[in-house]
């Protein structure tokens, strides 16, 4: 299993070292669900996030990770340009995740309907992140990458949060 930054002592670790046990820490998982604001980070390019997700991608480009978000992500996603009218970026970034190389987008089934109501009742949070959680605990991933760093534990898999990795 992956080990928590969180629980580890920072020992001072630069930005740079921090990169290092990210990259690390997702090759270990190496089957990965990615939460729809990691993806939204890498599209847009938001540092110092970019950083992380640039290695995450380039895993993903290079077949050393595998990656999976549910197909809600596209909601998720997709909302926000169409809402400021810009139905081009809401294109561009619906062609880039369509076709990224090791990213499945995997369909919201009943089965995964049903277990997402088990996790919204024991964890609450937002529907759409009961379904996320619902579809890579299905699939069987070895970690959830996310930013939320209120959520640390999900039983069967690790949660892999952004934040743990970035130091001023």
């Amino acid at each position: 299993m992956v080990s928590s930054p969180a629980s580890a002592p920072s020992c001072g670790r630069s930005y740079v070292s921090s990169r290092a046990l990210f990259q690390e820490h997702i090759e270990e998982a190496r089957r990965l669900h990615l939460d729809p604001c990691v993806i939204a980070y890498h599209l847009i390019g938001l540092p110092p996030l970019v950083e992380l997700t640039r290695l995450l991608f380039a895993g993903l480009r290079s077949d050393k990770l595998r990656a999976q978000t549910s197909a809600i992500s596209f909601y998720q996603l997709l909302t926000e340009p169409y809402r400021r009218g810009r139905e081009d970026l809401a294109l561009q970034a619906y062609k880039y995740l369509s076709g990224q190389r090791g990213l499945e987008i995997v369909p919201v089934t009943g089965a995964v309907a049903r277990q997402a109501a088990e996790v919204q009742a024991s964890l609450g949070g937002t529907h759409e992140r009961s379904i996320q959680i619902a579809t890579a605990l299905r699939r069987g991933v070895r970690a959830y990458v996310t930013d939320k760093t209120a959520l640390r534990r999900v039983a069967g898999m690790e949660v892999i949060s952004l934040g743990d990795y970035v130091q001023g």
